[in-house]
């Protein structure tokens, strides 16, 4: 007797996976997930990012949500605003300008100095800080020049990981993680 009430909840596992599965391949409740919220656009919409890039002139107008996320990637990617306009595929209404902040982007000298100070043993400063320093951010289109790269907290841990456990040099594990530890990171290498 002791199996048929597990075969009963068997089967009734068995109904119920069924129907959950013929209710997800109806459809369902399934939303679409916010361009805003969601991953964004990928790395490929990135790469092949026209300098002069914007929206169509009949594009809709941008949430708020989206006049945040371009004047965001304006800073952080160096984009301008009509490519952030052309990746979220809306144009900023005049009601929302404002949120989009006044930015100065790099210049050629700017943008190597920066990536000098990265490499520089003396300074070592990452991105951020060097484009702090010069107050600009590296536009989009001379993203290609800094072609040297800051260590991330990980790849810091683990070049200090190498080097206590492996008996590597700092210069070792940096030419591995293709990287430069910064000095405000300094202080996680022990070894």
């Amino acid at each position: 007797m002791a199996t048929v009430p597990m075969l009963a909840g068997v089967g009734l596992m068995v109904v119920c996976s069924s129907s959950i599965a013929a209710f997800m391949m109806m459809g369902g409740e399934e939303e679409t997930p916010d361009p805003v919220i969601g991953a964004g656009p990928s790395a490929a919409d990135y790469a092949d990012l026209d300098e002069d890039a914007t929206a169509d002139d009949d594009a809709p107008d941008c949430s708020a949500a989206q006049t945040d996320w371009i004047n965001g990637n304006m800073k952080s990617k160096g984009f301008s605003q009509g490519q952030g306009e052309s990746l979220q595929k809306c144009k900023v209404p005049a009601n929302l300008q404002s949120r989009i902040e006044d930015i100065t982007y790099c210049d050629v000298a700017k943008t190597d100095w920066i990536n000098g100070q990265i490499e520089n043993p003396d300074r070592r400063l990452t991105f951020e800080q060097g484009s702090s320093l010069q107050n600009c951010v590296v536009p989009h289109n001379l993203r290609s020049r800094i072609t040297n790269e800051s260590c991330s907290v990980s790849q810091t841990d683990w070049i200090n990981s190498k080097m206590g456990n492996d008996d590597w040099s700092q210069d070792r594990g940096e030419a591995v993680q293709n990287c430069f530890v910064p000095n405000v990171y300094k202080g996680r290498i022990t070894n």
